[in-house]
């Protein structure tokens, strides 16, 4: 009887043990982070205020690389006469951003503009933005905002519910907030807000400087997403499967 060769039997279980653990790995990468700093996570969208000023502005309040969403505009309820261009801050600055740190946001007559809200809509038709950590640079030139705090709202802006304010002190600083992973998961109509507080002067003078404004966290895939892994693993799997059926019955013949 015609012999055929075959690889070893005992190869194709070793290899089909890699494939299910490369699934398992895949897996992993899917799931989401439980990150409550800014570091080890994901940088959602990321403003340096950078590049070509947007209409009405005088710097740009799109969202940049190396940020997830490009794009993204940040809007505020500040009198845009209020705010100015200045030098860049060297703070918070994102890895992997490429621009040149020139540019940062302006802050003048602060009083007058008590709450000034910083918005960003992070709209998903899954809510798939879990968003762990928030922060920004800042430097006082002046009498600026006193405090700052985070909301998020779940209805696209309607409502917000807002961690304790942080002091904002009289130096170049880094204010970061931190939420607990899950608090903005599955929530379609999300929006992350920055909100200044204590506006200390109502002149025409300098006050505050705010740049490097980062938004950070996991991206959860979409289940299709997963479900598209999972049928490839499971594909893959049943391919070697049958490849070893194949070679032990001919190993018998």
């Amino acid at each position: 009887m015609r012999k055929f060769k075959t690889r070893r039997p005992r190869a194709l279980p070793f290899r089909l043990l890699l494939v299910v653990a490369g699934g398992l790995l895949l897996l992993a990468a899917l799931a989401p982070k439980a990150n409550a700093d800014c570091t080890d996570c994901t940088l959602i969208a990321y403003w340096n205020f950078e590049g070509t000023p947007s209409p009405g502005f005088p710097v740009d309040m799109t969202s940049n690389a190396p940020g997830a969403i490009i794009g993204l505009t940040l809007t505020t309820n500040y009198n845009v006469a209020d705010l100015s261009a200045e030098p860049g801050l060297p703070m918070n600055v994102a890895p992997g951003d490429v621009e040149p740190n020139l540019t940062s946001l302006g802050f003048h007559a602060t009083g007058a503009k008590t709450p000034a809200n910083f918005d960003a809509q992070l709209f998903s038709a899954q809510g798939i933005y879990d968003v762990t950590c928030v922060s920004f640079a800042i430097n006082v030139a002046g009498n600026g905002f006193a405090s700052v705090r985070l909301g998020y709202s779940f209805d696209g802006g309607a409502t917000f519910t807002y961690t304790a304010p942080q002091a904002i002190p009289n130096f170049l600083t880094t204010i970061t907030f931190n939420l607990a992973p899950g608090t903005t998961l599955n929530q379609s109509l999300l929006v992350i807000r920055l909100q200044f507080l204590g506006g200390q002067s109502n002149g025409a003078n300098l006050q505050d400087l705010f740049d490097n404004y980062q938004i950070c966290g996991t991206i959860v895939p979409e289940p299709a997403t997963i479900a598209g892994g999972l049928l490839g693993i499971l594909g893959l799997c049943f391919h070697q499967r049958r490849r070893l059926i194949r070679s032990v019955r001919l190993r018998r013949a």
